[in-house]
């Protein structure tokens, strides 16, 4: 199925946004009251029909009508638990880790998205300092392709990219990472990232080839 409305690029756009902030940043207050205030907006989630997608939309739904500013700090140690640390990382943000056969973060994995990256003039910013394989730089440049495809509908090798991006990098890697996210939740935040982040990609995928 070929995609040629540039609204349903941009909706595209809005959910790779998501990912990338919330696998990328800890908590905010702002942040989570702002989600928690305008948690209607999830009704019009782009990538609704999975199974994934369902549970994940119900979790953070739940969650957020009742969050408050007490469950901010627990949200953050379970960031921190799941992909910053300190020591154990129950949740790797990096493709490499889940690729490599030792498991090391900037292995070829990282090369190769970082070659696609260049093939539209894109570098992150902490280059050679976080591997550029992170889930959450991943879905920022699907949000980039999403964008471009939504401005020029003829750009077929956007249009072509977006497809191939997705099976060859965040949905190769997309359910082990996940599975790791679910199994070490402490909340239901981050449990619903997950089953949302893995549902939203295999229906983008759809959507796009």
């Amino acid at each position: 199925m070929n995609i040629t409305d540039s609204d349903r690029y941009l909706e595209a756009m809005a959910a790779f946004s998501f990912f990338n902030k919330v696998l990328l940043d800890a908590p905010e207050k702002e942040y989570m009251e702002g989600f928690r205030d305008s948690v209607g907006l999830l009704d019009e989630w782009p990538f609704p029909e999975s199974a994934e997608s369902k549970t994940g939309l119900e979790l953070l739904k739940n969650y957020l009508k009742n969050y408050t500013e007490s469950e901010l700090q627990p949200l953050k140690d379970n960031f921190n638990k799941l992909f910053i640390g300190p020591g154990h990382l129950f949740a790797p943000p990096w493709e490499s880790v889940y690729k490599e056969q030792d498991r090391t973060i900037f292995g070829e994995a990282t090369l190769k998205v970082r070659n696609r990256y260049r093939k539209f003039g894109l570098e992150i910013h902490n280059l050679h300092k976080e591997p550029d394989d992170h889930m959450a730089y991943e879905c920022a440049y699907l949000n980039f392709l999403c964008a471009a495809a939504a401005a020029d509908e003829t750009a077929e090798d956007v249009r072509k990219e977006i497809a191939e991006f997705i099976k060859d990098h965040p949905a190769s890697w997309v359910d082990e990472f996940t599975e790791k996210m679910i199994e070490n939740s402490a909340t239901d935040f981050y449990k619903g990232v997950a089953y949302l982040l893995k549902g939203s990609l295999n229906e983008a995928f759809a959507v796009f080839s």
